[in-house]
């Protein structure tokens, strides 16, 4: 059983396998991802797992010509729940290929019960989170070694992913590893109803193990890892009343106010790109797509979360640039998904949006690039690559609408961004 402190390996010839999870069939409805060309599992891991999990990706070009490049280290959403660095969209081959300019490490992490247990006698709980730190301080150590730079790391992700890489900002604020941070769809002001545990009685864990078998007391832990995790993942699948692992306050890891902690200077100093998309719940809502009832609560979740997370790093002098992100592609879009949902930028961030279920029309191939090189900019400079793109900080008062209907880049005054948000 999973729940030992971080360690990371790597192998660079093929993908490890996803860390174990509830399959995608439980918690989703069976048709959400069927779609023009049949089952959407791109966005998911291809089912491989196992507890030998903790593995890493790496992307270079074929020769960094004595340079060190600038690494981006990519850290998959799935609401702390599901995931994997071995989802079909999320390989920037082609992206590293066009660029030959940057190195992309995508990392995996342990979710749901094994990496949130909040289990009574277990010094750490949140274990996803320190597997991500771990990553990290891989990449920082052996970078050097594929010609990365790694003075140069910056941290991306999307969704929870997002929220992870804010959270690491918390962590160790003096030592953040990173030079910059990319935030899509999430940081730590999400809701914390959506992105924590609200189990400060530490009852959902020995909740499970009496199931599987396993006595309360000091020893329950060591028991529960005698316990296959398939045992343990399709109890989870099966007993829906058993509420979601997520992560939880531990004033160490994660904390309950981050702004207090904002306010205490306690966040690392670096730059941060911060977006959402137009249109982020048609993805996960039975709502008729683009409903307002849809994008109030996007906005309430995601856009304004973000505004006021921007607004705290003005008051701390960090350098932030926000976009929204309004891109909609008939051959990443399933079933019932319209516009901007949750995470449809990312098949054009990785420049594998034609790969699966048609060909990318000429302007969406456009907004891939675009969205790529803003990305790649950001990388290379995080605190001003993005200014000869036109894109101004906000603190500068500018922001951005990148994949918009005619232009890939469309310059917005940040105040119009936010404007439904009471911030």
């Amino acid at each position: 059983m999973g729940f030992n402190n971080s360690s990371v390996s790597i192998n660079t010839t093929s993908f490890g396998p996803a860390c174990p999870q509830v399959p995608l069939s439980t918690q989703l409805t069976p048709d959400v991802f069927s779609a023009k060309g049949g089952n959407r599992t791109e966005f998911f891991p291809v089912e491989e797992f196992s507890e030998d999990c903790l593995t890493l990706n790496v992307w270079t070009p074929a020769s960094t010509n004595g340079t060190k490049l600038p690494v981006l280290v990519w850290f998959f959403g799935g609401a702390f729940l599901q995931g994997g660095a071995h989802s079909l969209y999320f390989n920037p081959t082609s992206w590293i290929q066009r660029t030959q300019g940057h190195i992309v490490v995508s990392a995996n992490y342990r979710v749901n019960i094994f990496g949130f247990p909040n289990a009574p006698g277990l010094a750490d709980r949140n274990l996803g989170l320190l597997d991500q730190r771990a990553a990290l301080e891989w990449v920082r150590t052996n970078i050097g070694a594929f010609g990365g730079d790694p003075g140069r790391i910056v941290a991306w992700g999307e969704s929870s992913g997002a929220i992870s890489v804010d959270f690491l900002h918390f962590l160790l604020p003096d030592d953040p590893i990173v030079y910059g941070s990319i935030m899509e769809s999430g940081t730590a002001l999400v809701p914390a109803k959506i992105s924590l545990s609200n189990d400060t009685a530490q009852a959902n864990f020995p909740q499970v193990a009496a199931l599987l078998g396993c006595a309360p007391g000091p020893s329950q832990v060591d028991c529960l890892r005698g316990v296959p995790w398939q045992d343990i993942e399709a109890l989870l699948g099966a007993n829906l009343t058993i509420p979601n692992f997520l992560p939880i306050p531990d004033e160490r890891v994660v904390f309950a106010n981050y702004t207090a902690r904002y306010a205490a200077g306690e966040v690392a100093r670096v730059p941060a790109l911060i977006g959402t998309n137009q249109h982020e719940l048609d993805a996960v809502l039975a709502h008729a797509p683009g409903a307002d009832i849809n994008d109030t609560l996007a906005n309430a979740t995601f856009l304004c979360t973000a505004a006021t997370t921007s607004l705290l790093r003005e008051a701390q002098g960090l350098t932030t640039f926000r976009y929204r992100y309004d891109g909609d592609f008939a051959n990443i879009s399933p079933v019932n998904f319209s516009g901007a949902y949750h995470a449809a930028e990312l098949p054009l961030i990785f420049g594998t949006a034609g790969l699966f279920h048609g060909a990318s029309t000429a302007y969406e191939d456009a907004v891939s690039v675009k969205l790529q090189d803003l990305w790649l900019d950001f990388a290379r400079d995080p605190q001003g690559g993005l200014l000869g793109a036109g894109w101004e900080s906000f603190e500068e008062g500018g922001a951005v609408l990148l994949g918009d209907s005619d232009v890939p880049l469309k310059v917005i005054a940040a105040q119009d961004l936010d404007g439904s948000c009471s911030v």
